[in-house]
This record gives C-alpha cells, structure tokens and sequence, in this order.
C-alpha cells in the first residue's frame, strides 16, 4: 500500500502560505489547499503535487476540516489565511469589525480544536498558525486586525502550556512576522523570491517544534 505525506495549508493559494506550501511540497509532502480562491499556478507548476479545496472561512466548512483531520496521510496543519485593512478604527464599519475575527481569530480556533486529537498526541503532527507583530504590539490603524491577532497569541501560548503539561511533544507555532514582502495581503502581488526565505525558516522551525 502506497501512503502519502499530507499537510493542511489553509490560505495556501497565496503569500506566505503558497510559499510553505510550495516548501513543503518539495520535502515530499502533498499539500492540501485550501483557500477562498485557485492557488496562483505560476507558483506551484505541478498540479498532481497539491490538492485545491475551496474554503471561505466566512461560512465555515466543519465537515471539510473534520475529513480532513481523520485523514491518517495528514501529518500537519499551518494556519496563515487572514486579512486586514489598515485604517483608524473609527472608519472601520461593524460588519467588518465581525469578518476580521470571524476570519482572523474564531475560524482558526475552530480549526485547531477539530485537529485537536492530532495535535495532543503522542504521534508528531506538525502545527502553526499566523499570528502577527500587530498581536504582540500596538500599532495606530491596525486596532480590528490587532485585536484578532492577540486573540491567536494568546490562545497559541495558553494551549502549548496545557500540552506540555499533559506530557506530549507537540506544539503549535506562533509566526508573528512583521510586514511580509510578497504577499497580496496589503494589495500587492505574489512574489514568491521575496517569501521563500522566510517561509523556509518558519518550516524549520515547524519540524523544530518551537
């Protein structure tokens, strides 16, 4: 029986994400995209190396995510999809106030807690999830983003103390990059020369376990 090495990237079709998916994919692992839109093909040339599956974390697909999880060929998950808009917080209307952490915070959460029995194992599951400097110190014009940043930080540092406290050696990586270079998330293009290098260092430190 043939088996094959998967992992989970969610918000994989672009930016940060489509280049771990693209490292990930050259250590021999089938990457597992899934994303509101087509992962830029430019980037990842041979189609029979990821699967697309599409996901608006705005309607949450739970049933997407738990097949996903009882897959055994899974053997990690990273977390980068997200969005923001720069702006003072009085221009940022109600409804986006929600998307942003629906997006941000509550959907990842969610996904975590779906993976969670592969995670608090004593088999290794890889596991990261974007957080952000916003998260860590407070900026002007990211107030909305910069809360639901916190929100994964925190829950990134309470949920590591309860797994080393039960005594497994997994983890989940806390990314919280400044601004990336790169990435369409501030209205730019993918470039993927401007975030393999830092995408190569966070899977280090991914099979690290940090």
């Amino acid at each position: 029986v043939i088996t094959m090495k998967k992992v989970v990237v969610v918000g994989g079709s672009n930016g940060i994400g489509l280049s771990i998916a693209h490292n990930m994919i050259a250590r021999g692992y089938h990457a597992c995209i899934l994303d509101i839109c087509q992962p830029d093909k430019a980037c990842l040339s041979d189609e029979n190396t990821y699967t697309y599956y599409r996901s608006d974390l705005l309607e949450f697909d739970e049933d997407l995510f738990a097949r996903l999880a009882a897959d055994p060929e899974v053997e990690g998950l990273m977390i980068t999809a997200g969005f923001g808009r720069v702006a003072d917080f009085e221009y940022l209307h109600t409804a986006e106030i929600e998307k942003t952490i629906k997006v941000n915070t509550i959907a990842g959460l969610k996904i975590v807690r779906i993976f969670y029995d592969r995670i608090k194992s004593q088999k290794t599951f890889l596991c990261g999830m974007m957080g952000s400097i916003a998260g860590l110190v407070s900026s002007p014009m990211f107030s909305v983003y910069a809360a639901s940043k916190a929100g994964i930080c925190r829950f990134i540092e309470s949920v590591n103390v309860e797994l080393t406290q039960s005594g497994v050696s997994n983890r989940i990586l806390n990314v919280s990059p400044g601004s990336v270079a790169g990435t369409r998330f501030n209205g730019g293009e993918n470039n993927p020369g401007a975030t393999q290098g830092l995408a190569a260092q966070i899977v280090e430190h991914l099979f690290a376990q940090d």
